[in-house]
């Protein structure tokens, strides 16, 4: 039986238009594309881990994109912006409480990031039971540590557990643990994959 619903936050409860934010602060499209592919890069998964500090990580980002310093730094300064919920979102968190499940966040986040985005941005957080986010726990999806964390840290059975996540490697990694997980390309098409994964266990 599902009784616990976990769902990844960026791509699936709210969007990260970094495009957008570059857009209004007039960035050319040669310097979107090299101050994107920066953000995009592996040295994100390091913001996200949290160890290392935020100034080490962007100063590496910016050693990467020579002579678009300073069109990093003004993105960096808007940065929270990117943020923008879904309009399913609430409702769809919501839903779930409604139907008697366990609400539960399991995001790679930084930390600063996360904080702000929640106060300003997270609107389903009052029908969230709780979270695991990679900058406070110091690891990331899709290391098999992060989904543990979870489950050991609210008592939960993986089988028990439906994740929804945009990436397939997350999506893998909570399988790899004996959690059920979708993989979420389509807001329509998660919930029709979920209604049935929902009826073949009960």
């Amino acid at each position: 039986m599902i009784k616990n619903v976990v769902f990844d936050i960026g791509m699936v409860l709210v969007d990260f238009n970094w495009r957008g934010v570059m857009a209004n602060l007039g960035f050319t499209q040669e310097e979107t594309e090299k101050v994107g592919g920066v953000i995009l890069s592996e040295l994100w998964n390091e913001l996200d881990r949290g160890v290392m500090e935020e100034e080490e990580v962007t100063a590496l980002m910016k050693k990467e994109i020579p002579g678009y310093e300073e069109k990093f730094d003004l993105f960096w300064k808007y940065l929270y912006e990117t943020i923008e919920i879904f309009p399913y979102s609430v409702e769809w968190v919501k839903s779930m409480k409604e139907r008697g499940m366990n609400t539960y966040l399991l995001s790679n986040f930084p930390q600063g990031f996360y904080q702000n985005s929640e106060e300003h941005y997270f609107d389903f957080m009052p029908y969230i039971d709780g979270k695991i986010i990679s900058s406070h726990v110091k690891c990331i999806k899709p290391d098999a540590e992060i989904y543990e964390k979870l489950l050991q840290t609210y008592d939960l059975k993986a089988e028990e557990c439906v994740f929804f996540d945009d990436r397939a490697d997350n999506v893998a990694g909570a399988k790899a643990v004996g959690m059920n997980a979708i993989h979420f390309t389509d807001f329509e098409e998660a919930k029709a994959q979920f209604e049935a994964l929902v009826q073949s266990r009960q």
